[in-house]
């Protein structure tokens, strides 16, 4: 072997592996660095006194007797829900879902209903919700 051949394929040998290494970089990445995310939103006591409170894509429902938090996100294709203080109904603006207090559907073409999200109470009266992106 002539040293012309020799450093031909180390050239080539060498390309092979770094165009392998950018290829599977990315799927190596994504299966092993998923990092899981959270985002703490806190409701204050004062801000509690509506039916509904939008904060950063959550709803805190004060209904009755109960406290829940409800995601702002339709079930449909992701779109942040408005709430109707008429109606009291979640709409969505992009496609015309609509879900009631408690997020179940009322019409449209999302099919599965807002998903709760669990709240912690504090003992001066805040409330956190812990959102998982």
């Amino acid at each position: 072997m002539g040293r012309r051949n020799f450093l031909k394929k180390t050239f080539l040998r060498i390309s092979y592996l770094v165009g392998a290494i950018f290829l599977a970089y990315p799927v190596f990445s994504f299966i092993t660095f998923k990092k899981n995310r959270k985002k703490i939103i806190t409701f204050l006591a004062k801000e509690q006194l509506s039916i509904a409170t939008f904060r950063e894509g959550v709803y805190l429902i004060k209904n009755k007797n109960e406290t829940y938090a409800l995601s702002a996100r339709c079930t449909h294709l992701g779109c942040t829900l408005n709430y109707d203080e008429i109606s009291n109904n979640f709409r969505c603006p992009c496609h015309g879902s609509v879900f009631d207090l408690s997020g179940k559907i009322v019409s449209g073409p999302a099919r599965k209903n807002i998903s709760r999200i669990p709240i912690d109470r504090k003992a001066n009266g805040d409330i956190m919700v812990t959102l998982r992106l």
